[in-house]
């Protein structure tokens, strides 16, 4: 975990008839600008951790870039705090469509038309609740921001048996491009794998995940009724309220086993 993803904050706290001064961590929330071959493209709202894959997995994902090898130069800039520079090979393609704010704290943005054409889901991939039940209990145990401070999200890829990337932050779709970048650069496949999320199944996530081939989504809170169409459009597995061993299956039931 990045040191600069928590601060201090003093505050105070009333109990009962009571009330004393406290210090405790507060989860940070700053605005990013990402700046590319010097032009400005977007300013993001995230928490500072894991920024360089959190960049390098939103240019993937919004079509800017096809992979590392087109990535010259990305630094997050120490003497401009906000500013993230990345020089590309060539010059950089036009994100795809017009803006779209996204929904949910720490408020993000994608250029795609969720509605689009994005391809079916084919995938062989079958997990057990009993797994996803024991994956989600294990991402909850290896979220240290949220432990040391409250008010992230986090989410997780897993081959089924293993996490294999973590992260947190405070907006739920900014947790998917950090574990896309992370698995951009590091060479880990996204296709065919579960993922695993705290926060709530938006059309995004939904998207995003279409993005990475993978064909199960699994979250401990619930997912949009766009969500759920985009995922029966597109042949992923929809799974929800995943708590103490039950949870919800809304749409590809066949991918999750009993046992």
């Amino acid at each position: 975990m990045d040191g600069k993803a928590i601060e201090r904050f003093t505050y105070t706290q009333y109990d009962g008839d009571e009330s004393r001064q406290v210090e405790r961590p507060v989860v940070r929330e700053a605005p990013w600008t990402i700046h590319v071959n010097g032009q400005e493209l977007v300013t993001l709202l995230c928490t500072p951790d894991k920024l360089n894959f959190l960049v390098l997995g939103f240019l993937v994902a919004e079509g800017v870039i096809e992979g590392l090898d087109d990535v010259l130069l990305l630094q997050v800039c120490e003497d401009q705090e906000g500013v993230i520079d990345v020089k590309l090979n060539g010059p950089e393609p036009s994100p795809r469509g017009r803006p779209l704010l996204l929904s949910g704290c720490g408020r993000g943005i994608t250029f795609d038309d969720l509605s689009g054409s994005q391809h079916k889901i084919e995938s062989s991939l079958q997990v057990s609740a009993p797994q996803i039940a024991r994956l989600m209990r294990e991402l909850r145990s290896q979220s240290p921001i949220h432990r040391a401070a409250g008010g992230t999200h986090a989410s997780a890829l897993s081959d089924g048996e293993r996490l294999l990337v973590v992260a947190e932050d405070v907006g739920r779709h900014n947790t998917l491009d950090k574990i896309r970048g992370e698995c951009l650069f590091h060479g880990i496949p996204t296709k065919d794998r579960l993922l695993l999320t705290t926060g709530r199944i938006s059309s995004e996530m939904v998207s995003k995940a279409a993005k990475m081939e993978v064909p199960i989504v699994a979250s401990r809170s619930t997912p949009t009724d766009l969500a759920l169409n985009l995922a029966r459009d597109w042949q992923m597995t929809i799974v929800g309220y995943v708590r103490s061993g039950k949870m919800n299956l809304y749409s590809r039931p066949d991918r999750v086993l009993n046992r």
